[in-house]
Parts: structure tokens; C-alpha cells; sequence
């Protein structure tokens, strides 16, 4: 029967409803509609407006509408930037959250057999730590600009809205002042006019391209964080199953003082009260023996 469970029910943070998504529209639209919206105020004036034109314009429009699936699923790397930060365990990274009988784990960290479906939970009180570790060693063995966040990189790009025009108004009347060739320098002129917007457009695509990067190697990591906390587990039970065996104590059958035959639930003898523990074997202990069990039928030697 199919157990199912959440890998961020500890971590409220994480909850995401449908007002979230449309304040995230809404943020990311929003100087994509502003730039259009001027322009189009500004064309209608028959005034220009340096640094954009229609093409500009739409690249710039293109790449804010492509941060949009990418910063639907900010929130499932939310962990990870506390996890650069501080040593706080808080929080997990999941692609899917709902544990089933489909996935390999338990209800806090798992990774899907056939899917590329991944939890790994650092608020777990067993293996958090463990977990966040193995995060962070992924992290430190790949190169730092996979976990640039979806936010750094609309910032790197609304950074390119905004000096749009003050690069273009800088650096073009030096080029015409140049002794440069007219073809060259028409050239550098275009290409200063739509670097931004491209550059905007660029920063979009690697941030979705690093996303999907980011899943590939979180998986990698749920993978591994499974499968060497399943042999801790087994290492722990077996060392307890050792420590609770050695942990017992033989007793004689009989009466080592008085040869009474002895109860196997009893710990000295019911006719003389000598003490029925077998102190030492060397020499072999006197008569058969037995180890108390709990629950359980005596352990016969």
C-alpha cells in the first residue's frame, strides 16, 4: 500500500498558492510592459527614444516573459541559499514533493525510480545534517554559476533595461568621432544598440538552462544521499543488534551451589539464593547455560 507524504511539511516557507504566481507575473512582466508601453507613448509623439526600437524592444520582452517558468520553481531552491550562507539544516530541495511507492527512500528525502522526481530534506532529525552535507558537497564540487538563483539573474537582466540608453548615449559619439571605417563603425554602432537586449535575452536562457542543470545534479545527489543513509541504517541496526547481544548475560541451568534445577526467568536460585550469572568461562562453566531473552523463549547453550 502506497504511503505518501510531503518533503517540506516542516518548512512553511515553501508553500505556494495561486496570488504568489500572479505577484511573480506581474513582477516579471512588469518592465517588459513599461518598455513597451513608453515606446509606444513616445512613437505616437513622434519623439525618439535612444537605445530602443521595436527589435530591442521584443528581445527584451522575450527574455522576462523566459524567466517565467524558471521562477515558478525559485521556491524549491529557496533551501539552498541558506544552506550557502549559514550551517542551518532547515528546509529541504525537491522537484517532487508527494512520496509514494514509485520513489526509493522514505517521506522526507527519496528519488524516483523511473522519473527524475528528487526530496532531500534537511530538517530531518536523523539524516538532516548528513543530507545538507551531501548537498553542499555537490555544490562545492560543480562550478558556482549552476547555483546562481532565478532572482540574481532578473537582476542581471533589469540591469540591462536600465543601461540600455546610458551606454548607447556614451559610447556611440566616440565611435563617431573615431577614425574608424564607416562599415566598421555602423557595425559597432548596431551592435552596441541591441547588446543589452541580447545580453537580457542571454542571462534569461542560462538561467533556465542552469535550472534544469540544477535538477540533474540534485537528483545525482538525492541518489546518493538515499542510498548511504539506507547503509547507515543498516550499519546502526546491526551495531545495536551486536551491543544488545553482547549486552547479555549467561546463566546455569542449575544451581552452580546447590544443583537445584533453575528457572530460565530467574537471575539467582530460588532454593539457596546463589547468584546463577556464569562469572567466568574458563575452565568451562558447570552445566548447560542459557541468556535471558524478553518476550522470548531462553537462549539455550
Amino acid at each position: 500500500m502506497a504511503s505518501s507524504g510531503y518533503c517540506d511539511r516542516n518548512n512553511e516557507n515553501e508553500n505556494y498558492n495561486g496570488s504568489d504566481m500572479f505577484a511573480l507575473i506581474f513582477i516579471v512582466l512588469f518592465p517588459a510592459i513599461s518598455i513597451i508601453a513608453f515606446f509606444v507613448a513616445l512613437d505616437l509623439l513622434h519623439q525618439a527614444f535612444t537605445g530602443y526600437n521595436i527589435i530591442t524592444t521584443i528581445i527584451f520582452f522575450i527574455a522576462f516573459l523566459m524567466f517565467i517558468p524558471s521562477s515558478r520553481e525559485r521556491k524549491r531552491f529557496s533551501a539552498l541559499r541558506s544552506l550557502k550562507k549559514s550551517d542551518s539544516f532547515s528546509g529541504s530541495v525537491w522537484r517532487i514533493r508527494e512520496y509514494s511507492d514509485d520513489r526509493v527512500g522514505n517521506d522526507t528525502t527519496w528519488y524516483g525510480k523511473k522519473e527524475k522526481d528528487y526530496c532531500i530534506a534537511f530538517y530531518d532529525k536523523e539524516f538532516g545534517s548528513k543530507n545538507a552535507a551531501a548537498v553542499r558537497e555537490t555544490m562545492g564540487r560543480t562550478s558556482r554559476i549552476i547555483w546562481v538563483s532565478t532572482e540574481t539573474w532578473m537582476i542581471f537582466a533589469g540591469i540591462c533595461v536600465v543601461i540600455n540608453i546610458f551606454l548607447y548615449e556614451l559610447v556611440v559619439p566616440l565611435l563617431m568621432r573615431s577614425y574608424m571605417a564607416i562599415k566598421a563603425r555602423d557595425f559597432f554602432v548596431v551592435l552596441i544598440f541591441i547588446l543589452p537586449s541580447v545580453l537580457a535575452l542571454i542571462f534569461a536562457v542560462l538561467n533556465f538552462v542552469y535550472v534544469r542543470i540544477r535538477d540533474k545534479l540534485l537528483y545525482e545527489c538525492a541518489v546518493r544521499a538515499v542510498n548511504d543513509n539506507k547503509a547507515e541504517e543498516q550499519k546502526r541496526r546491526f551495531e545495536r543488534n551486536i551491543d544488545r547481544n553482547l549486552s547479555k548475560k549467561w546463566y546455569y541451568n542449575n544451581c552452580p551451589n546447590c544443583g537445584a534445577e533453575a528457572s530460565y526467568s530467574l537471575k539467582s536460585c530460588s532454593h539457596c539464593g546463589t547468584s546463577l550469572e556464569v562469572k567466568s568461562f574458563e575452565g568451562g562453566a558447570a552445566g548447560a547455560i542459557h541468556r535471558l531473552k524478553e518476550a522470548e523463549e531462553p537462549e539455550k547453550s
